[in-house]
């Protein structure tokens, strides 16, 4: 069990380096829009758009990566630490990401 807790905290941090690589993404894709607007140009925001796919894929794979160890610790008996504790977060990292990149 103690193991199990380590990996959700390692996977927590992540979780919070990834919706920090959001916030600052966001910001970063309003501000190659407006510049390739103004240079009539649109390769900014196409590597926006491609960065910000692969992030939702990264966030993606991190919520698959919650479901599987809370199965792993259903089936050993095991309770994954709580959000009230600091442990599992309010919000999916998928739905948070694409929150925060105002994706829906």
């Amino acid at each position: 069990m103690t193991d199990l807790r380590k990996e959700q905290l390692v996977l927590l941090r992540f979780e919070k380096q990834i919706a920090g690589l959001a916030a600052t993404l966001a910001a970063g894709a309003v501000a190659a829009k407006g510049l390739d607007g103004k240079l009539h140009a649109s390769e900014g925001a196409e590597a926006f758009a491609s960065i910000q796919t692969a992030l939702v894929n990264l966030a993606e794979v991190t919520t698959n990566a919650h479901d599987a160890m809370n199965a792993k610790a259903m089936e050993a008996g095991a309770d994954l630490f709580q959000a009230a504790g600091g442990g599992l977060p309010k919000f999916e990292p998928l739905g948070a990401v694409r929150s925060i990149l105002g994706l829906g």
